[in-house]
């Protein structure tokens, strides 16, 4: 493949697979140039030039609100399509590829009356509209999930996983960030809510702080949480902003995070023991179902929102951190779920799609 245009944005759910599959791309043709298309008002504006990659985009919005924000959405999403039918036809890609999100709209049906080979990705157990419409039109549909597969045409549809699950096998174990984050050599738990935190789960957090067991435990606040802890001034407990995440479920011993497309697929990919608090706060309630894949294969625990406390959370924890074979039982059972190659067989089929395409 000589040129390869990928379409993804509006959250690091969608952004951070699509940088993955580029970076293992890369690697395998080093001579292939990948340009991504997304909105210019979104976060992806930023965040892919600053990886070295091509980045060309427009100003759109997600089809929210009222009748006349939907009408705005739908018309700026015709200009997007007539703008991608213009871009296609002067770079000639060999394949496209769509991470869902409406932003991915726009260029995949471009692609498709154009003529050229088209992928969507589905990273959650529940297909999102985007997808769900560009289903009838791709080429191509790779999963994480057989539930999020069953809702597309099964000709075309592939169990690969998610392209992120291939970047965090790859990556080397750091022994050296135990110590910068001012850890010691003994059992740990890490707890992630996400960049932009979560303040009601960092009220229960806190409030559990006092009840853990003197295992140590890194809370990584986000750095946009507006809740200020009150409890973690113990010896055993390392409040930080950020922590390198891979790192962190590479070598913690157990981990608290939430049930986003991405999380699952590196806790499955690496191994990692958890407890998972799925956001309420999602459409079609996927973060849940992703959750639920996991656990009815007894390769995680689940505490949904409704039913966290203090006690709830420090009882499984402190279960959890002293039953070492139940923590090595949760990380077999999520590595036989766990698809770590999953960006180089996407690029597999690519390769195929646009030879044969």
């Amino acid at each position: 493949m000589k040129k390869v245009m990928i379409a993804t944005g509006g959250t690091g759910g969608h952004i951070y697979p699509a940088t993955a599959l580029a970076e293992i791309l890369k690697k395998t043709y080093p001579d292939c140039e990948i340009i991504f298309f997304g909105s210019s008002n979104r976060m992806e504006a930023e965040l892919i030039p600053a990886l070295g990659y091509r980045f060309t985009g427009l100003e759109m919005t997600g089809m929210n609100g009222g009748i006349s924000d939907k009408l705005k959405s739908f018309l700026s999403l015709v200009k997007a399509e007539r703008y991608c039918r213009k871009l296609l036809i002067e770079e000639k890609p060999d394949i496209c590829v769509g991470f869902g999100n409406y932003i991915s709209v726009p260029l995949i049906m471009a692609a498709h009356h154009l003529h050229i080979p088209t992928m969507i990705h589905e990273q959650n157990s529940y297909a999102g509209k985007a997808n769900a419409l560009l289903g009838r039109y791709a080429d191509a549909i790779v999963g994480c999930y057989e539930t999020s597969l069953k809702q597309f045409p099964r000709k075309k549809t592939r169990l690969y996983g998610n392209p992120e699950a291939t970047l965090a096998c790859e990556k080397d174990t750091d022994r050296s960030i135990l110590k910068r984050y001012g850890l010691k050599n003994e059992p740990f738990v890490v707890m992630m809510m996400g960049s932009l935190g979560s303040s009601s789960v960092s009220k229960v957090i806190d409030e559990a702080c006092a009840l853990f067991d003197d295992y140590q435990v890194i809370i990584a606040a986000g750095k946009a949480n507006s809740y200020v802890y009150q409890n973690a001034d113990r010896e055993n407990i390392h409040l930080m902003e950020y922590v390198d995440g891979i790192q962190m479920l590479k070598q913690c011993d157990c981990a608290v995070v939430r049930a986003g497309a991405t999380t699952m697929c590196e806790i499955t990919a690496i191994g990692t023991p958890a407890i998972l608090i799925p956001s309420p706060y999602v459409p079609n309630n996927h973060q849940v179902m992703n959750a639920l894949e996991l656990v009815k294969q007894d390769a995680a625990i689940m505490i949904e929102e409704k039913d966290l406390s203090a006690e709830t959370l420090s009882d499984a924890l402190n279960t959890l951190m002293a039953d070492p074979e139940k923590r090595a039982k949760l990380s077999e059972h999520a590595k036989f779920l766990g698809k770590r190659d999953a960006a180089y067989r996407m690029i597999e089929w690519m390769e195929e799609l646009s030879v044969h395409g």
